[in-house]
């Protein structure tokens, strides 16, 4: 699969997007905040060159399945 390619202020931006219009994230997620990503050893982390190290205002849990369907369609450059 082919990558998009963003830096890391746009990967964020798409982040809080999608949790924003996520109908399945609860209130609580939609007003949260996350760290900007950064880079890592792709082949420490699953084959995504990029974590976000931070989350604020929501558990981690419900966010962890768009940061994950991030990690797969995006690489950071």
């Amino acid at each position: 699969m082919i990558k998009n390619v963003g830096t890391a202020e746009k990967i964020r931006e798409e982040i809080l997007r999608r949790i924003q219009g996520s109908a399945d994230l609860d209130d609580s997620c939609r007003d949260c905040d996350i760290s900007i990503p950064r880079k890592v050893d792709p082949a420490e982390n699953g084959g995504c060159n990029w974590v976000i190290d931070e989350f604020r205002g929501a558990s981690q849990a419900p966010l962890k399945a768009v940061i994950v369907e991030m990690m797969r369609e995006y690489d950071l450059i």
